[in-house]
């Protein structure tokens, strides 16, 4: 029993009616507005935070960069497509069109050199076939002939009969066949001398001559001739005594 009003004697104090806030009237309330007076959201603007991508135009346009590029190296059929392609961008027209320009410009340039190449082909055709129908053909090498020994010599002839200074070194026949020769004599006259043996190829007279191999020759017009000299720098004279 004495624990029981001890703990009844230890309890908080309960609180006098006075001490209590004074109830609000019907006027002095909170009056939660309606949805439509609540503060209107903010729209949504188009740069997010966050882990969301931020959508920013690019500065410069790269298919026109690629098409400058490839009409100053020359290479127009890629400059005329990228500056087609480079007109869907934003940025970089004007690059687009100057690379356009030129690509159009090389086109025509090579357009043009085909063209007088094509011009030029036919008439250097038709130069080479006019020279090939009017070349004619060589005629072929004339192979020189050698002079036979004339035939128009003296026959029937005496030995020591006279003859003319006209006809010295003239190749005749004998009687009997032999060889004989228009000589100055030692007395001075000129006579049929012989026989010899005279060989019966055709020399010219001043030509070099081996006396080891040929030491006598004709003329063309049968007149003989001598290889004077001794060893190999003969030399053809006419055989006059």
């Amino acid at each position: 029993m004495a624990r029981a009003q001890r703990r009844e004697n230890e309890r908080w104090p309960s609180a006098q009616p006075d001490d209590r806030w004074p109830a609000a009237g019907d006027e002095e309330q909170w009056i939660e507005p309606e949805p439509e007076e609540r503060w209107q959201e903010p729209a949504p603007s188009r740069r997010r935070t966050g882990r969301l991508r931020v959508e920013i135009p690019p500065i410069v346009n790269p298919y026109a960069i690629v098409a400058l590029v490839a009409a100053l190296i020359g290479l127009f059929p890629v400059a005329i497509v990228f500056g087609f392609i480079a007109f869907s961008h934003p940025r970089g027209r004007v690059m687009a069109m100057f690379a356009l320009l030129i690509g159009v410009a090389e086109v025509t340039a090579v357009a043009g050199l085909v063209l007088l190449s094509g011009d030029m082909l036919p008439d250097s055709w038709t130069r080479v076939g006019k020279t090939a129908a009017t070349t004619s053909v060589a005629p072929p090498p004339v192979v020189p002939t050698t002079a036979s020994p004339s035939t128009t010599n003296q026959s029937n002839l005496k030995k020591g009969a006279s003859c003319t200074d006209g006809q010295v070194g003239q190749i005749g026949s004998a009687t009997d066949g032999g060889t004989l020769i228009c000589l100055l004599s030692s007395s001075g006259n000129y006579q049929w001398a012989g026989p010899y043996t005279v060989s019966t190829t055709v020399q010219q007279p001043g030509a070099k001559c081996d006396s080891t191999t040929a030491k006598t020759g004709r003329t063309a017009d049968g007149r003989a001739l001598v290889c004077e000299s001794a060893g190999r720098s003969g030399t053809w004279v006419l055989w006059t005594e």
